[in-house]
């Protein structure tokens, strides 16, 4: 879709003010020029001339009595610059305005953006293309081998199933195009270098489908003409961002997802003897394993060995235990 941008600071813009320099300069010339070029580079965003206008189109535009003065002014200070085209066919050359091209400024969407926007449109949608591209790859990533999700509705997160052109500005082939996750689509963009940092990864042996995949292809009617047949359910069912399986997945992706950490081995370490206390075999402590040896450390792990204070001695099991005689003591009437 064509569209024109004016930075937020255009109107304090150096090429706007330069038209108060201009020898006949009054108190409406910097905003009757401002408006003639914001209106000249709409028409040509409008008609995908790249930031060029003729003349006709300028005098229009300025109308024919005031045109020619604003076209000087847009000169002088800056907005335009004059090209000239050769017509061809020998009808010799044409005088056209080149408008100023900064982002900050005046920005406009070019006739190669338009031409490579709606060239990605018709190959998304050209069942040519895509279905044998899917029944090819499945619903996983070629860059990064992780599931992806082609359901529809599905236009937002990393794992939204997208098309990779692997030819860029190009009309895609099923040799040339690929299914891709939305995040390594973006990653990769237009940069020439991208194969080196996700490369592309080898054709699975048993590609993945998702039931949406399956469902949508058995429904279309394009696979249906041309005998393509949907594939067959899955054992089991994938979640979108898991590794698709049967060595379809770069090791560095895989190492991403996390794992639960693995307990280390409880080793107890030998109890000391303490120094000044007695020891006591396992048999007079109450038939314990035999060579089990108990020292004043408190619980062991033996039962009613000891007290629980670090220290105490291990008490008999056969002691009588002490009555608390203050406890017995009936309580006395006030």
């Amino acid at each position: 879709m064509p569209w024109l941008r004016v930075g937020d600071t255009a109107a304090n813009h150096p090429t706007v003010l330069g038209v108060l320099e201009h020898q006949d300069i009054d108190d409406r010339l910097v905003n009757e020029v401002f408006g003639f070029v914001v209106r000249c580079a709409a028409q040509s965003t409008a008609h995908l001339t790249d930031y060029v206008v003729n003349r006709g189109t300028a005098l229009s535009i300025g109308g024919l009595g005031r045109a020619e003065k604003l076209l000087n002014v847009a000169l002088f200070a800056g907005y335009m610059t004059t090209q000239e085209r050769d017509l061809g066919d020998g009808q010799g050359v044409r005088t056209v305005y080149k408008i100023m091209d900064e982002p900050e400024f005046i920005h406009m969407r070019t006739r190669e953006e338009i031409e490579w926007e709606r060239q990605r449109k018709s190959d998304n949608s050209n069942p040519a293309l895509i279905i044998p591209v899917r029944l090819r790859d499945g619903d996983a990533c070629r860059y990064c081998g992780q599931v992806v999700k082609f359901a529809p509705g599905a236009r937002t997160g990393r794992h939204v199933g997208t098309y990779d052109h692997r030819s860029p500005g190009q009309a895609a082939t099923v040799e040339t195009y690929v299914v891709s996750c939305k995040g390594c689509n973006s990653s990769r963009n237009n940069n020439p270098d991208a194969d080196k940092a996700l490369p592309l990864l080898p054709v699975p042996q048993k590609p993945y489908y998702s039931a949406a995949t399956i469902e949508w292809i058995k429904t279309n009617e394009w696979a249906q003409r041309n005998g393509y047949k949907a594939p067959k359910p899955p054992v089991q069912p994938i979640a979108p961002g898991q590794p698709s399986g049967n060595g379809h997945t770069r090791p560095e992706a895989a190492s991403t997802v996390e794992q639960a950490p693995v307990p280390a081995p409880v080793v107890e370490a030998p109890v000391e003897p303490s120094a000044g206390l007695p020891q006591k075999s396992a048999e007079s402590a109450g038939g314990h394993s035999a060579g089990a040896v108990f020292t004043g450390t408190g619980r062991d792990g033996s039962g009613r060995a000891g007290t629980g204070r670090a220290g105490s001695v291990p008490q008999p099991r056969d002691q009588p235990k002490k009555n608390n005689r203050r406890r017995n003591r009936p309580r006395k009437r006030r």
